[in-house]
């Protein structure tokens, strides 16, 4: 069923962290001590501090955590979940990239349930409610603070599993695009193409809708306009850095409500195999994977490029979707995204790549049929 759901509060303005308390007040009310799951890289900047501050300023006692890395582990998201037991927390606010508010809301949901977090691998595995979750984003590009998803690294098994659920999407997202003025360069880019990988599948899987394209469509017209200047100077740029805020949540939305496909069942192989950022993995692949669809994207690519001005009107859909996989191309050039090479995957893995990708709970949503010898012509083109 096509249907299109968003229970998430968003508040998309700069500065709106300064709400926070107020977000608490409207979705856990009775709550007077948090669990404050911040990103360790923003250890020298100031928002932990003032987040702990807006806290006490309300009257809720913070137990703070930063012990959250990049691709979270179920170790992780379990260490937190009894971390917010132990203390009795009321609610927990995710203060960070993709990585801690996926970790931060799952934990949200294990706390509640107890067990660990692979007896919650699919969808809809839980029966009780997850504690409030308040998702503030760092970065512009996970648009975890408006889905149902978490994905969580599991070590042993050398892989990445999705916990979804209606009860996983955030109460409330804070999103303040102050706080990607503190972001490097590099990770501008890379969670910025995320957006865009995001926003490029939800256009051409099976389930988009028109509420999804119109999301996604906007947001491909912010982050290709915006992103290369968020690039050269997000600290300075503020016009840059709403636009990029904007565009993150926007594709959220509409990947929440329609899916990912290929890029992505790739891209969390390879985070599971070899801990490659998420946002890079996609960045490298997103315009490879899109180009291999061929016909099966025509018409949508097409009408997005007709609709950003990227082709004629009168184009044949070919020739116009052409152009969008060149602006896409063009853009990922222009901001010096690595080629597959760099991420060390060894060709002899590539029949384990293409298995896992097909086993990924996205691959039915591609837009063509995606078998293990679909994956592996892909890969060997890279």
């Amino acid at each position: 069923m096509r249907a299109f759901r968003l229970p998430t509060r968003v508040v998309l303005e700069a500065g709106c962290l300064s709400r926070l308390g107020e977000a608490l007040a409207f979705c856990a009310r009775k709550a007077h001590r948090v669990l404050l799951v911040s990103d360790p890289g923003l250890a020298d900047t100031p928002w932990p501090k003032k987040a702990a501050a807006l806290l006490r300023s309300a009257g809720i006692a913070a137990v703070e955590s930063s012990d959250v890395e990049p691709n979270p582990r179920a170790a992780t998201v379990e260490a937190l979940s009894e971390l917010a037991r132990q203390h009795e927390v009321g609610a927990v606010v995710g203060l960070g990239g993709g990585s801690v508010l996926d970790a931060a809301k799952a934990a949200a949901m294990l706390a509640v349930n107890g067990g660990r977090i692979e007896d919650y691998e699919g969808a809809g595995k839980f029966t009780e409610g997850p504690l409030p979750f308040v998702a503030v984003p760092s970065t512009c590009g996970t648009g975890s603070e408006v889905t149902w998803v978490s994905v969580i690294s599991v070590e042993e098994r050398r892989a990445k599993i999705s916990v979804k659920g209606d009860g996983m999407f955030p109460d409330v997202a804070l999103v303040d695009a102050d706080l990607l003025s503190t972001m490097p360069p590099h990770l501008v880019a890379w969670t910025g193409v995320d957006a865009l990988t995001h926003a490029l599948e939800a256009l051409t899987v099976k389930l988009a809708n028109p509420a999804s394209d119109a999301l996604a469509a906007r947001a491909v017209a912010l982050i290709t306009t915006f992103l290369p200047r968020a690039v050269a100077g997000i600290a300075s740029d503020a016009e840059s850095r709403q636009a990029m805020a904007r565009a993150s949540t926007l594709a959220g939305m509409a990947f929440g409500n329609a899916d990912v496909g290929a890029v992505h069942c790739l891209s969390e192989t390879l985070g599971g195999l070899y801990d490659v950022p998420h946002g890079l993995a996609n960045a490298v692949l997103l315009e490879p994977v899109l180009r291999s669809h061929g016909s099966s994207v025509e018409a949508p690519l097409a009408q997005l490029a007709r609709q950003l001005g990227w082709s004629p009107l009168e184009a044949p859909d070919d020739t116009a979707a052409q152009a969008a996989l060149a602006r896409v191309q063009d853009l990922v050039r222009e901001l010096a995204i690595p080629d597959f090479s760099s991420l060390g995957v060894s060709a002899e893995d590539f029949p384990e790549v293409a298995r896992r990708a097909v086993a990924n709970g996205s691959n039915p949503s591609n837009p063509r049929p995606m078998g293990e010898a679909e994956y592996l012509k892909v890969l060997q083109s890279l």
